[in-house]
């Protein structure tokens, strides 16, 4: 029988504190293969998409949330055949192009076809409110979550040792999708199923 453990706020961040010098909370899966592999299944899934519907009238208007060290983009140009512009941004900027952003708080006054949020979503304790503000704002996402109902899913101790602050099955998450009016237009697994990654649409969002 697991035993159920609780983290108060502040043992964790103490934890974050003594970890912050060589594991960045925000980078910590930042140079590992399972990040690459995550990153082409969602360029994948946006050019399979975008292929559906021809070729666009003009370059895509992409951003990308929690950008790091912006190891996305030349996974879009190795996977769309598109043209495109690539915004990154990222609490902590690791380059003079990634400008600075705390989802929490606010997001970028510009207008963007495709939102990119990979690694991103496990460190929003409020992610029900971030979804309201993404969903009313741009009209696709493509989005990642580790799933807590995953095959030989890690337990909440371990989560939250990661800093991770939600611990979401998949119907939960995806029922919280569904209240924001983002309808999912392609779903893949990844990372040996512990990953999932969405596509999500809003007909209605102000672009």
């Amino acid at each position: 029988m697991r035993r159920a453990f609780t983290f108060t706020s502040i043992a964790l961040n103490a934890a974050r504190k003594r970890f912050a010098g060589a594991l960045p909370f925000n980078l910590d899966d930042a140079a590992s293969p399972a990040w690459e592999e995550r990153a082409h299944v969602a360029a994948a899934l946006l050019a399979s998409h975008l292929a559906l519907g021809g070729t666009p009238e003009r370059a895509l208007r992409i951003a990308d949330f929690g950008a790091g060290t912006e190891r996305l983009d030349p996974v879009l140009a190795a996977n769309l055949r598109w043209p495109y512009t690539y915004a990154p941004f990222d609490l902590i900027p690791q380059s003079a192009r990634v400008r600075p952003l705390d989802v929490n708080l606010t997001l970028p006054v510009d207008d963007f076809d495709v939102v990119f949020c990979l690694g991103l979503l496990e460190y929003i304790e409020a992610l029900d409110a971030l979804l309201e503000r993404l969903a009313l704002r741009y009209p696709m996402l493509v989005v990642s979550y580790v799933l807590y109902d995953a095959p030989n899913p890690l337990t909440r101790l371990e989560r939250r040792w990661r800093g991770w602050l939600t611990h979401y099955k998949r119907a939960e998450l995806e029922a919280e999708f569904a209240r924001r009016g983002l309808a999912i237009e392609d779903v893949a697994l990844t990372n040996g199923g512990s990953t999932a990654v969405w596509l999500l649409r809003n007909a209605t969002a102000i672009s």
